[in-house]
């Protein structure tokens, strides 16, 4: 089974439902957060938000989570986003930015060198009140959702472009110091979604669950994609399948539909 995601278009939320796939070894989560019929949608007739309705214009940011146990991923994180960006493009003509970012840190041998703080503290303007450099104040290389609202507010989109985060991460969205703090995730998650709403960015997700977190963790994943229009992959495997990003098509929303999500 390929392609197992969460997804919300932009006419309202109408329906959730739970399941758990395995496949080959890999525990994937499958919540479909939008049930939208054909007669709540119109696919053929949007406002292109740049470029043209054939050659879209996409900002994107692949974003990861650079704790010590994210190690063992980035490296092949890095190759495989690159390849299901190639694999995206090869179906559909997009005027496609693109650039990968490391929370408060970076990754040698990949192309997570350059961190969210340091690119946006070399923006016109900064430096930026950032989320986070607020209290509380854990593992500052795990603080995605920190990340995700500070991108959202600051990062130099392209004028009229669709703007998209695409975040990695086998940890709480507010970091893993301290665990159990649910008030202060639920919050990070809340600003995060309420910081991309406020911009028109849509955020991805793909969140390893092999430390087996929680039930609250991974619903903060799922609110943070799907309140956001975006989708959420999320796996038990340690390290990724092989060829996972290709072979689940998880660039194609994010290329190649970035702009022909329901209009109302």
């Amino acid at each position: 089974m390929k392609n197992t995601y969460l997804k919300k278009k932009n006419n309202g939320l109408k329906s959730a439902f739970f399941a758990v796939l395995k496949s080959v070894g890999v525990t994937m989560i499958l919540l479909l957060a939008m049930a939208c019929g054909d007669s709540d949608c119109e696919y053929d007739t949007y406002d292109p938000c740049g470029g043209s309705a054939t050659r879209p214009m996409v900002d994107l940011i692949i974003l990861i989570d650079t704790s010590g146990s994210m190690g063992a991923f980035a490296t092949q994180v890095s190759n495989e986003a690159q390849a299901g960006i190639d694999a995206a493009l090869a179906d559909c003509d997009s005027d496609l930015r693109v650039m990968y970012l490391g929370v408060d840190g970076t990754f040698n041998s990949t192309n997570f060198t350059t961190s969210h703080r340091d690119y946006l503290n070399a923006l016109p303007g900064a430096p930026f009140p950032l989320a986070a450099d607020l209290p509380p104040s854990g593992f500052l290389g795990e603080q995605g959702a920190n990340a995700v609202e500070d991108l959202s507010n600051y990062f130099d989109w392209r004028d009229g472009a669709c703007r998209s985060i695409f975040y990695i991460s086998d940890e709480e969205l507010d970091g893993s110091s301290p665990r159990g703090d649910t008030a202060n995730e639920d919050l990070s998650t809340a600003n995060a979604i309420l910081g991309a709403q406020s911009n028109s960015v849509t955020v991805f997700s793909n969140y390893l669950t092999y430390q087996g977190l929680g039930a609250s963790i991974l619903q903060n994943y799922s609110d943070l994609t799907t309140q956001t229009g975006g989708l959420l992959f999320a796996t038990n495997s340690f390290p990724l399948p092989a060829n996972y990003y290709v072979d689940n098509n998880v660039f194609g929303d994010i290329v190649c539909n970035a702009c022909n999500g329901c209009t109302n």
